[in-house]
């Protein structure tokens, strides 16, 4: 990290009992529940200087941005409820200036200060009355900086469509009548990106409708539209998830019961990662360590744990041995407001796991800095 947190005023040192691995807990509060971000989009902003974190009051299920500095001779906390976003959009803006976030109808951005700007909207004609569920499930950029992936729902399709960052224009791509979400640009080719599959229920008669196949791409141009797994079928023995790219280009994804694999787009070689049951997982940069949770599916019956891995040395080690499970968990996943689950993730610069606790009785971000964990055989 670019900092260490040892003397910063806002954290918490935590020791996991079993082994003694630190954590800091930001313990600074300006709302009931802190949480980081999705796995896919880093909280740490590129340069180091920022943990950007999700915030929510209580019934009310909005969530919105709260932003510490980590500079511990600098140390400042701001609550942003201005920017109210939806699903799990908000990005790091890659020169680490601000923030990216959906909300309703477009794409804004808000740097340090608060200040807002509209950076795209769905245009109206395209919208023509009807009710739109989402715009992005996470807002992903090209490895070129020039474009959005947007993977919407609206009415009773569902949609993905290309944001020009510079001009505002949204190009829709291609509709669907089954649900796609996760969309993810590749971090080494400008025109291609995951375009997972996903469990949908009837907005209408609630029907449960499975995704058969999960893990599909598609680029910018229309040229590729494919499985890039066609021989799982969902449900039959493989149950794949939570899926994100490395850094070199390769599709990483979870197997609920076997592990993470890594396929690489073009030959769809695959490899077996990291063998064992897991839930949510992320690598670093380097693609050499891995950390997940395993499992916030069945948090209410065993704690979860926090996960690190060397994939070198196959050694593995607990970063936190059992998080308690809240009332307030329970809650969330009953009314589906939050989203709740630890999401682990890498800095991006691959220094520090970045990941949701519970461990102080309440919705809180730790800090894990890897140096502790790495050991060679």
């Amino acid at each position: 990290m670019k900092y260490s947190l040892k003397q910063h005023p806002y954290f918490k040192l935590w020791e996991n009992p079993s082994n003694g691995i630190g954590s800091y807990i930001l313990e600074k509060r300006i709302a009931p529940i802190q949480q980081p971000f999705y796995f896919t989009n880093p909280s740490i902003s590129p340069n180091g200087e920022y943990l950007w974190f999700y915030t929510a009051f209580p019934p009310n299920p909005q969530k919105m941005l709260g932003c510490v500095c980590l500079n511990p001779e600098m140390p400042w906390i701001r609550s942003y409820p201005q920017a109210g976003f939806s699903n799990a959009s908000p990005m790091v803006a890659p020169d680490s200036s601000g923030i990216y976030f959906t909300c309703n109808d477009s794409v804004m951005y808000m740097n340090l200060d608060g200040e807002i700007r509209t950076v795209l909207t769905l245009p109206e004609e395209y919208i023509g009355h009807r009710y739109l569920y989402r715009l992005a499930t996470h807002l992903s950029m090209s490895c070129d900086n020039k474009y959005f992936i947007l993977d919407g729902q609206i009415g009773n399709v569902f949609f993905v469509a290309l944001g020009n960052i510079s001009t505002g224009e949204v190009k829709i791509l291609h509709e669907f009548s089954y649900c796609h979400d996760h969309a993810q640009f590749s971090p080494t080719d400008p025109k291609l990106f995951l375009l997972p599959r996903d469990w949908m229920r009837d907005p209408v008669t609630g029907r449960y409708i499975f995704m058969e196949m999960r893990l599909w791409l598609m680029d910018t141009e229309q040229t590729i539209y494919r499985n890039l797994r066609p021989d799982i079928w969902e449900g039959h023995s493989n149950n794949t998830a939570h899926e994100w790219w490395s850094m070199d280009g390769k599709v990483c994804y979870v197997d609920y019961a076997e592990g993470v694999y890594q396929c690489d787009p073009y030959t769809l070689n695959t490899e077996h990662v990291w063998k064992r049951p897991l839930c949510h997982a992320h690598c670093d940069p380097s693609g050499r360590y891995y950390c997940a949770d395993q499992s916030p599916y069945a948090w209410s019956t065993s704690p979860v744990q926090i996960l690190f891995y060397d994939r070198l040395t196959c050694l593995e080690t607990e970063i936190v041995s059992a998080l308690p499970f809240l009332p307030m968990i329970k809650q969330s996943f009953n009314n589906r407001n939050y989203h709740l689950d630890p999401h682990p993730h890498f800095s991006p610069d691959g220094s520090a796991v970045v990941y949701m606790t519970t461990v102080m009785n309440q919705i809180d971000v730790a800090i894990t800095p890897i140096d502790q964990l790495k050991k060679e055989k």
